[in-house]
């Protein structure tokens, strides 16, 4: 053969071979990857359909979460729905799919577990370890397990579940509503108004108190459920009091540090998921990492509250009550008062005070040297537990701590001991240890 044959004989060859192995530069996508896998044929049909199909071929790094045939399946099982009404529902598919698409390459060694994930079309997912299993939580707080992971692309990685993952479809509100056991929690945000802001954009996380958490609540402030969500003001600030701003998982807790509300208080979160409120009271976190489209709830076994004054702070807090503090102090009884009660306090204001002075011809530096006088008009002042307005005897001897007793009538007007009458001119103002109304003259018991 001569020496030319030979040269063109063996580039040939060599062309031939190029040609056979596709000219040694074909890559395998994330997409040739799901289309040979035989379990995901429903998936490379659904992505074809969807028109992603280019978007899984381009060059880049993406990581998908691929669902097999029987995850589609019990997925068209659960939705009610045939293949192919789901195949052709473009708007759905499209969003479904883009919910398993990463913008990176995640592999199983680098997956932030418990933290948020966001994929490509928005919303978020987590994954946990649990046991030796990878479990992804998707939006709807439905599980996926991760069945094989880290299978390569040269376009990036696809890791196989055996559910089809969905983006979240309720709002913090809409998912409490949802629950049964946050109906009372649902109907106070209803009445706060709050129920729009909270099914805003946000992202909100939302401590969430359980209707027993409620229940106790109410036993605690001596309060009807119906007063509870009647009183807008104190409403507002104690459910504001559960709320942060942004999206924070258990995993994101910050444990130890003061932990600011939307109400503006802060509380603490020790690492046994225990809340300490402004008033020291604690809460044990239940439940955790319940997932929303605008958000995140954990749920919580007490009702937190922000930082509720106790009677004697309430008095300290008006100017109007600057004798009636003085006179507290002055008898030894704001221990007492700051103490856990509960009480209910007639407040008699400044100008009560005054005319108390002109009546017995005292000084107030007099009045207030008298201590076992003035101990005994305080504490005729004060009754044992909380009675609220709607709660006070009408027109029957009421028992003071001092001991005596006055009458309060219909037209919320009391009579004391000596027949001396005081108006009630504002009620129930609440504190952490019981409850203040105002009133315009000092009464008096028996002297």
């Amino acid at each position: 053969m001569t020496n030319w044959l030979r040269r063109w004989s063996a580039a040939l060859l060599a062309g031939l071979t190029l040609a056979a192995c596709g000219g040694g530069d074909e890559k395998t996508t994330v997409f040739d990857v799901i289309k040979a896998d035989p379990s995901s044929q429903v998936l490379a049909e659904a992505v074809t359909a969807a028109g992603l199909e280019s978007a899984l071929r381009a060059d880049g790094a993406i990581t998908v979460f691929a669902p097999s045939d029987a995850a589609f399946t019990a997925l068209l099982a659960e939705l009610g729905v045939s293949k192919a009404q789901l195949l052709a529902d473009k708007p759905l598919l499209t969003a479904v799919l883009q919910y398993h698409v990463l913008g990176s390459r995640v592999a199983k060694a680098d997956v932030p577990l418990g933290k948020p994930i966001t994929p490509l079309g928005g919303g978020i997912f987590k994954i946990d370890q649990v046991g030796s299993d990878l479990v992804i939580t998707d939006g709807r707080n439905r599980t996926s397990r991760i069945t094989a992971a880290d299978v390569p692309a040269d376009n990036g990685l696809v890791h196989k579940v055996d559910k089809v993952l969905l983006p979240a479809n309720r709002t913090v509100v809409q998912t409490a509503q949802s629950l049964s056991d946050f109906s009372i929690l649902v109907e106070a945000v209803v009445a706060a108004d709050l129920a729009p802001t909270l099914s805003g954009n946000g992202p909100f996380t939302v401590f969430a108190p359980t209707n027993a958490a409620f229940a106790n609540l109410l036993t605690e402030l001596g309060l009807t459920k119906a007063e509870l969500l009647a009183n807008k003001p104190l409403l507002t600030k104690v459910l504001t009091y559960h709320v942060l701003p942004g999206r924070v998982l258990k995993a994101e807790v910050p444990v130890g540090p003061a932990i600011a509300t939307v109400q503006g208080e802060s509380f603490t979160i020790n690492s046994a998921l225990e809340i300490t409120d402004r008033n020291g009271r604690k809460a044990k976190i239940t439940g955790t990492d319940v997932l929303a489209s605008n958000g995140v709830i954990h749920v919580v076994d007490k009702v937190i509250l922000p930082k509720i004054p106790t009677v004697v702070e309430i008095a300290q807090s008006s100017p109007d009550f600057s004798i009636l503090v003085e006179a507290v102090v002055a008898a030894d009884l704001a221990g007492t008062l700051s103490g856990p009660g509960p009480f209910t306090v007639f407040a008699p204001t400044n100008t009560a005070f005054a005319n108390l002075l002109t009546e017995l011809g005292l000084t107030k530096a007099q009045l207030l040297a008298n201590k076992p006088l003035l101990t005994k008009v305080l504490t005729y002042h004060v009754l044992p537990g909380r009675v609220y307005r709607s709660g006070v005897p009408l027109g029957v001897p009421v028992t003071t701590v001092q001991g005596g007793t006055f009458t309060v009538g219909a037209d919320l007007r009391i009579t004391d001991a000596n027949g001396r009458r005081a108006g009630i001119t504002a009620t129930d103002a609440l504190g952490l240890n019981g409850v203040v109304h105002t009133i315009d003259r000092v009464i008096l018991p028996a002297l």
